[in-house]
């Protein structure tokens, strides 16, 4: 079973959470995980700028986001991401067109979004919004799952939810 970890790990703090959650589910499910932020070819703005075109990057993430059973996306952060924002709607319709066109190489798909962002859980003016056509398109197809600051039962959410998946699905 393959999946796709989709963040905003342009930064320190976001790069290690990424790496680190990403690190965590592969060891309790077993899941293979394509993790952009470990493909130097088209991330590695550091020692690599100058060989790392939009299409390359369109093309490698695309590819792998085809080859995933499962999506994870961060939706933290001041909005959702704009690449995690295009990655959940690539894999929300690419599940939708195997299904209209009934491919031979369907393979059960599902988005597992996660918050870790305690305003999400406020009321009010203290509610953190999200893009509704983005979480639409995650509840369409998978589930949101809810984290804390300093509480880390939401990665075990996350390792039951990707298990149970490959258990219904025998993957």
């Amino acid at each position: 079973m393959k999946g796709y970890f989709a963040s905003h790990f342009f930064n320190d703090a976001m790069f290690q959470w990424t790496e680190s959650l990403a690190s965590f589910l592969e060891r309790e499910t077993g899941i293979e995980m394509y993790v952009p932020q470990r493909n130097d070819d088209i991330n590695n703005k550091k020692d690599n700028d100058e060989n790392i075109t939009a299409i390359k990057i369109a093309q490698a993430d695309t590819l792998e986001l085809q080859k995933a059973n499962i999506l994870i996306a961060s939706l933290d952060g001041l909005t959702i991401d704009d690449g995690v924002s295009g990655e959940i709607m690539a894999f929300g319709i690419i599940k939708e067109m195997e299904y209209e066109y009934n491919l031979e190489n369907s393979k059960p798909r599902l988005i597992i979004g996660v918050i870790t962002d305690m305003r999400w859980q406020g009321t009010g003016n203290n509610k953190l919004y999200r893009n509704q056509m983005i979480i639409g398109k995650i509840e369409e197809h998978g589930l949101l799952i809810e984290g804390y600051p300093n509480d880390n039962s939401y990665k075990d959410d996350i390792v039951k939810t990707i298990l149970d998946f490959k258990n219904r699905n025998n993957l």
